[in-house]
């Protein structure tokens, strides 16, 4: 008895055993990432976020403050409020124009047309190229005497200071930010408009429904769950612009640049960890609220 007892109490032991050994170059492929996410996302997220509640510059130990942080933000902070009405125009702006230029060159790259394959590269190229070399390219196009201002004097124009001028700056930065991107919404809506059946449009077209009938009845509906993966993503995207910023206006002139991450960064290389700290979970709380919104939109839609 003892003995059947002995295998009994064996038994599980070797069906772990064998449960480890069969699956255990997949948990090590996993746990990589998985330790390489806890260490560098997940553990910096809790620090980040009791930081938020401290004075903390760094080299002291940090001081616990409470909601103080977040209320001068709120209250007294006029560079924060800046910041967050320049990101806001420039996620507004910037997904207003950038998913709609997409859908319409998608829509007319879904015809049959010669060369498509080098028209879809050509769209799409803007996109693998560095943030920072698109934005030089950029600041020499808005050059005093650069392409745009040379066509606009040609026509008889003034010059336009395009990343000097407070009136002009954000929406260079806007307009630059569009063409880098507008390409990946393109590919995005490409794919979509291929997968949906030609036999609806022809059904629509025997019914005798126009283009203008066609496309809202069956093209918007069929790309719903594409359009909330752009916007959910370009918001995103759009709330976290940095790079061209710090290359084109570096926030100039007079804050007229300032988006929530370049302040935020503003704060840390002054040492103001806990400032910034709290700017980074407004932006966080943000994101999520915006995210829910959108998915709750588009899921009660379906």
């Amino acid at each position: 008895m003892a003995v059947a007892g002995e295998l009994i109490a064996v038994k599980p032991i070797g069906r772990t055993r064998l449960f480890f050994r069969k699956y255990s170059a997949a948990y090590l492929f996993i746990a990589v990432p998985v330790i390489w996410n806890i260490v560098f996302l997940l553990i910096p997220m809790v620090v980040s976020f009791y930081w938020s509640f401290t004075d903390y510059n760094g080299i002291k130990a940090p001081d616990f403050i409470g909601l103080t942080n977040y209320i001068r933000l709120f209250t007294r902070d006029s560079t924060f409020w800046a910041s967050l009405r320049n990101t806001s125009e420039f996620v507004v702006l910037g997904m207003a124009i950038g998913p709609s230029l997409g859908l319409l060159t998608a829509l007319m790259l879904n015809q049959k047309v010669r060369f498509q394959t080098i028209f879809r590269t050509a769209y799409f190229l803007p996109v693998m190229t560095s943030l920072v070399v698109v934005s030089t390219i950029w600041i020499m196009l808005y050059n005093h005497n650069g392409i745009i201002n040379y066509a606009i004097t040609s026509l008889g124009g003034q010059p336009i200071s395009f990343l000097s001028n407070p009136s002009w700056a954000l929406l260079s930065v806007i307009l630059a930010s569009i063409w880098q991107g507008f390409g990946f919404e393109t590919v995005i809506f490409l794919a979509a408009l291929q997968g949906i059946s030609k036999e609806l449009y022809e059904a629509a077209t025997i019914d005798g429904a126009g283009a203008p009938q066609r496309f809202w009845y069956i093209t918007v509906p069929s790309l719903r769950p594409v359009l909330m993966f752009i916007y959910i993503y370009g918001i995103i995207g759009s709330y976290q612009v940095f790079d061209q910023i710090y290359v084109m206006t570096s926030g100039g002139p007079s804050y007229a640049t300032y988006t929530l991450v370049y302040y935020l960064y503003r704060r840390f290389q002054n040492l103001s960890l806990g400032q910034a700290s709290a700017i980074a979970y407004v932006l966080f709380i943000i994101l999520v609220i915006f995210s829910y919104i959108q998915w709750r939109y588009f899921t009660e839609r379906d």
